[in-house]
């Protein structure tokens, strides 16, 4: 029930969010509705953690104010054995986020990230393949590339085709190993790679560079920025072969295992969450369902907070990807198991 009415909210957000881009681009209701099908994955799947968190806090807030945690002490069953349906319950959730996360959820956010850009009036681009990028640039130009950095504004093996529009014969093609966007000059310098220019169907030109700039590149980085991270569009073993052919081409993945790790370590928050829930609720005593409700925004606040700095930490290589992963599952389980520890019994 928490979780339906944390999505309901979500999509109605969502929905205004969009309003504008709807209207000026006069997108059909059943394109939108269709988005909205596809963006309520994603959103299970963030907000399972709090909903499970917030659940367990308001079931044991209510039976603690009516005193049936109380009765079931005075008939002799300790509070581990009340709370093992809870924990059990909680981990087969988290079993089922990981597995959603596999086989579902990186389709449906391929779908809704194609229906996004198609609302926001965004450039053509290709969906299937995260892990290869095609994009119809502005000026008779098609850009396909492994990565794009957002933060940098760096491209991984970039191609350029270049096209006549009125027989769409390739004119050009520009090959580099890495671009990066160039402030000063408002333009992308391409490194290490090659360019070819042709007539008809006969190679006219060729070339090799260094460090080169095109006049047919212009597109500014908020062209190729894309709404949806490229990690949540792959399961674990597609973004796992992704990381390696990355690597084996010398170009920097630690973002990339980062998310990786967190493929595993999302999805068992929902069980650390249960844990921690457990003592807090119990310590509400007559306090009832809207203390709870406060407690668990605190805890989740708290939670974001932490995963995003070990995250950014692990981004900037200050940490190894697999504790920035873990590590606010590692704190908050530790946390949540010392305080079980100490609520009587």
């Amino acid at each position: 029930m928490i979780l339906s009415s944390f999505i309901l909210l979500m999509l109605v957000f969502t929905f205004f969010e969009l309003m504008g881009d709807i209207v000026r681009n006069r997108v059909s209701p059943l394109m939108i509705g269709d988005y909205l099908a596809n963006v309520t994955p994603s959103m299970i799947y963030l907000m399972t953690p709090l909903s499970v968190l917030l659940a367990v806090l308001v079931t044991f807030g209510l039976m603690q104010k009516s005193n049936e945690i109380t009765a079931m002490k005075a008939t002799g069953i300790s509070i581990y054995r009340v709370i093992v349906p809870i924990l059990v319950i909680a981990a087969v959730i988290s079993g089922a986020l990981f597995f959603f996360d596999q086989f579902y959820i990186p389709g449906a956010n391929q779908r809704q990230e194609t229906l996004r850009n198609t609302i926001k009036g965004k450039p053509a681009q290709t969906y299937l393949r995260p892990d290869r990028k095609w994009i119809f640039g502005e000026h008779h130009s098609i850009y396909y590339y492994e990565l794009f950095d957002q933060d940098q504004n760096r491209f991984a093996s970039l191609s350029m085709f270049v096209f006549d529009p009125q027989t769409f014969q390739l004119t050009k093609r520009i090959y580099a190993t890495r671009a990066h966007w160039d402030e000063p000059l408002q333009k992308w310098v391409f490194e290490q790679g090659w360019s070819r220019t042709f007539h008809n169907s006969a190679i006219e030109n060729y070339g090799t560079f260094d460090v080169k700039t095109f006049a047919e590149s212009t597109e500014p980085p908020n062209y190729f920025k894309k709404e949806v991270r490229q990690s949540q569009e792959m399961n674990y073993e597609e973004l796992r072969r992704y990381i390696q052919d990355l690597q084996q081409s010398g170009f920097d993945v630690v973002r990339l295992r980062v998310q990786l790790h967190k493929k595993f370590a999302f999805p068992l928050i929902t069980f650390v969450m249960a844990i921690l829930a457990i003592p807090f609720s119990l310590s509400a005593g007559r306090r009832g369902a809207l203390t709870s409700v406060a407690v668990a925004i605190g805890i989740a606040m708290v939670y974001w907070v932490t995963s995003g700095l070990f995250e950014a930490m692990g981004n900037t290589n200050y940490l190894p990807a697999a504790l920035a992963a873990w590590a606010p599952d590692l704190l908050f389980a530790l946390a949540g198991g010392y305080m079980i520890l100490k609520v009587p019994t």
